[in-house]
C-alpha cells in the first residue's frame, strides 16, 4: 500500500486532496508548456553590418562601436558591438562573436575603450582626439540607423565636432 505522502496533498492542517492519475497528468502539462514557452522566445533576424567610422572626415581607429536595438515595450534585443581597425572600418558581431546586428531601429555608441584595455595591447588614445560627449551616450547620440533585412548592409558613421 502507498503511504499517505505517495497519494495526498496536504493543503491544511485536517484537510488533504486526493492526487488521481488525471490529475497528475494535467499538472505536467503544464509544466512542460511553460518550459517550452520559456525556451521558444522570438526569432532574432540578423544582418550582417559593416561599416567605417570617421571624426571630421578622418578614420577613427581603435574606438568601440555598440549598436542598440530600439525596441518597443519591455523586450530587450541583443546589442552588436565593434571595435575599429586604423582605417576606420568595422564589422559588428553580438552574442558570442556571432556576425551581425537584429534588423530594425538602432542607436550607435562611439568610446574609446578603457585605458587599462588598450595599456594591456600596447596602445594609447592618440592625443587630440577626443570623441564629442553626444556619440558616447545612448540618449544624446545623434546616430540612428535602420538595419534591413536583404543582406550584407554598410554603415557610415560620420562625426564631427
Amino acid at each position: 500500500p502507498r503511504s499517505s505522502l505517495q497519494s495526498h496533498l496536504f493543503l491544511f492542517p485536517g484537510r488533504e486532496l486526493r492526487l488521481g492519475v488525471p490529475l497528475l497528468t494535467y499538472v505536467a502539462h503544464l509544466v512542460v508548456l511553460f518550459i517550452l514557452a520559456g525556451c521558444s522566445g522570438p526569432r532574432l533576424e540578423i544582418a550582417e553590418v559593416d561599416g567605417k567610422i570617421t571624426l571630421n572626415n578622418k578614420p577613427l581607429g581603435g574606438v568601440i562601436i555598440t549598436f542598440y536595438p530600439l525596441s518597443e515595450g519591455n523586450e530587450q534585443w541583443p546589442y552588436s558591438t565593434a571595435i575599429s581597425s586604423s582605417d576606420g572600418s568595422f564589422t559588428l558581431t553580438f552574442q558570442n562573436a556571432k556576425p551581425g546586428a537584429v534588423f530594425g531601429p538602432h542607436r550607435a555608441v562611439v568610446q574609446w575603450p578603457s585605458r587599462d584595455r588598450l595599456e594591456g595591447r600596447g596602445e594609447r588614445i592618440p592625443a587630440g582626439t577626443p570623441i564629442p560627449l553626444r556619440y558616447t551616450t545612448i540618449l544624446e547620440s545623434p546616430l540612428a540607423i535602420e538595419i534591413k533585412a536583404g543582406g550584407r548592409q554598410t554603415v557610415e558613421l560620420k562625426l564631427e565636432d
